[in-house]
């Protein structure tokens, strides 16, 4: 018997749903756990080279606006990067005019993991952070996660411009025994549990990675740590239940 049951759904809206189930547990302190993944095309290829221009000119403006390092959050692309200042702004406070879809869309994809898991009835209001990545040639993201909390929910990917690059996601439990290989279409929305260890294979060719990526918090998040300096650039995306 294995340790862990793959899951394999597809939606008819052609939103696929992945993820690992445990087995039922046979003594009290073994593990149970359903971890899902939801992935779904949410921008067109032109859409995506509209992203890709206006990300790289906001890059040069918000290292020059905020030029200090609040760190790399464990990715390894060190302090030159624009995602390092992932504290400092947030991209669905700017007036870009695919923000909208880009919250809607988040807001929708969390509605069906919730409907797929059986917690439809759930009622929460919801919160984001957003920011971008830039992955230059031989430049990769080391193995990292976006916390792990009691107020733990989803983090959120989505791929802008890549060429043949991966994003592994990593069994918490198992880790690198057990992951998904994810390759990085371009205009794929990809939420995954926030405390799920993820990383991003190195960028071979001239082009430049682009990714926007950020977390989604309920507001008993927002309640219990009210002084936490990036608490200002996150906003609502809507109410669920």
């Amino acid at each position: 018997m294995t340790d862990a049951i793959n899951i394999h759904e597809q939606l008819a809206d052609g939103t696929s749903l992945y993820g690992w189930k445990s087995n039922p547990p046979l003594t009290p302190f073994a593990p149970s756990y359903t971890y899902y993944f939801l992935e779904k095309k949410i921008f067109s290829e032109e859409e995506c080279k509209e992203w890709t221009d206006y990300l790289l000119k906001q890059e040069p403006i918000l290292l020059d606006k905020f030029r200090t390092s609040t760190g790399d959050g464990n990715t390894g692309l060190g302090s030159s990067s624009i995602t390092t200042r992932f504290h400092d702004f947030n991209l669905l406070q700017f007036d870009f005019h695919l923000v909208e879809h880009l919250k809607t869309k988040i807001l929708d994809g969390v509605c069906q993991l919730l409907d797929f898991s059986g917690n439809k009835s759930w009622q929460e209001t919801l919160y984001a952070n957003c920011w971008f990545n830039v992955l230059r040639q031989s430049q990769s993201m080391d193995i990292h996660c976006h916390g792990y909390n009691k107020n733990s929910f989803y983090g959120f990917h989505l791929t802008i411009r890549a060429k043949e690059t991966f994003t592994s996601y990593f069994h918490p439990c198992k880790f690198q025994e057990e992951a998904f290989h994810v390759p990085n279409n371009i205009g794929i929305l990809t939420l995954f549990p926030s405390f799920v260890p993820h990383g991003v294979t190195p960028n071979n060719h001239e082009i430049p990675r682009i990714s926007i990526a950020g977390d989604i918090y309920p507001s008993t998040w927002l309640d219990e740590n009210p002084i936490v300096y990036f608490n200002d650039n996150v906003v609502e995306i809507g109410k669920i239940g």
